[in-house]
């Protein structure tokens, strides 16, 4: 580098607008830099709630838009809300397998006590119920074979779709009905069994979950099934001709959410927490009604008053009825011999 340069270069620094330039530079290159943070920052604001299958519609319309706009409005800060749905059996096993869920929603408090036995959730983490749905038959319009009560499932030649009570929660709480519903009249165990075992051979397809089994129903399988009232009303509310059919003795399915403690961070705990307290203020509980739910401060002027409901408690708890109703009877009496046809099948019948 000759002297000449050198002086150029050694002056050039000397004047004003140079240092302006450079100035203005690390000014831009700062407010990228601090931008890009507040860009990451914001995208932490995530909440991942994995939920069963019948609540695509009241959560991802109604509880996640509503909670969004309440969030921004007291903090001030963006939040993205993912759901991911599908049978609540399936649902626990992928979150104890390390699927990312912040909060899970399922059809029954069992799937929560598989969580805390697992660990992914906390022994002394209390689960919400947020709302309840009883169980009803849904039959095509005109109800032709007259239909009125789970014994009548039972009758020669209806073919029947049924929710998978291996997988999904609304299979478990269907069996239920099916066995509680006699077995609160008659007192006699033997007597219930044989109302489920009958109603079981006139099972033709068997469905992964609720909505599963609702699809195949819109496209025309089977002649019926058991399924929450909330899901009934909402395919009704579609356009799916229908007919819902609420039997005088049913039980009561509730729904509960859990922190996933596993997952959840110090830093992320108040969202998820103020999630939850969303869902269970009045203008949560006005959405899960608006949406077929039923909510303990809200009567419903749409769904019909309940007359002899009943509750897994009066049938032992979870444990004591998912042992005897699901583990031995399903699983061991009546799946090994289920006569199934294929989807293909009944929908070309259908057609």
């Amino acid at each position: 580098m000759d002297k000449q340069t050198s002086l150029f270069k050694g002056r050039i620094w000397r004047y004003p607008f140079n240092w302006l330039l450079v100035a203005i530079f690390l000014s831009i290159m700062i407010y990228l830099v601090w931008g890009g943070f507040q860009v990451r920052d914001k995208k932490s604001n995530r909440l991942i709630v994995y939920a069963y299958s019948t609540q695509e519609e009241v959560l991802t319309q109604g509880i996640f838009p509503a909670f969004e706009q309440a969030w921004e409005a007291e903090t001030g800060e963006d939040i993205a809300i993912e759901g991911l749905f599908g049978p609540s059996g399936t649902l626990s096993l992928q979150i104890t397998e390390g699927a990312p869920a912040d909060i899970a929603i399922f059809s029954n408090q069992r799937h929560i006590d598989w969580l805390k036995f697992n660990k992914s959730v906390r022994r002394d983490t209390e689960p919400i119920m947020i709302a309840s749905t009883p169980l009803v038959i849904i039959t095509r319009p005109g109800n032709s074979a007259n239909i009125a009560d789970f014994a009548d499932l039972t009758l020669p030649g209806i073919k029947l779709l049924h929710a998978d009570p291996g997988s999904s929660g609304a299979g478990e709480w269907s069996v239920l009905a099916e066995y509680g519903s006699a077995y609160l009249v008659s007192g006699d165990h033997d007597s219930a069994e044989a109302q489920v075992k009958n109603i079981w051979q006139n099972v033709r397809l068997v469905g992964s979950s609720a909505r599963a089994n609702m699809t195949l129903f819109e496209l025309g399988a089977c002649d019926a099934l058991v399924t929450y009232e909330q899901d009934a009303y909402l395919a009704r509310e579609r356009g799916v001709p229908l007919e819902i059919v609420s039997p005088p003795r049913t039980i009561l399915a509730m729904h509960y959410a859990v922190i996933v403690d596993e997952n959840v961070t110090s830093h992320e705990r108040p969202v998820v927490e103020a999630f939850l307290d969303f869902i269970q203020s009045d203008q949560g509980q006005q959405i899960l009604s608006r949406y077929y739910l039923r909510v303990t401060t809200i009567e419903s002027d749409v769904l019909p008053a309940l007359i002899q409901p009943f509750t897994v408690e009066d049938l032992g708890g979870w444990t004591q009825a998912h042992n005897t109703l699901i583990e031995d009877l399903w699983m061991k009496e009546i799946k090994p011999y289920l006569a199934l046809e294929s989807a293909n099948t009944l929908l070309g019948t259908a057609k």
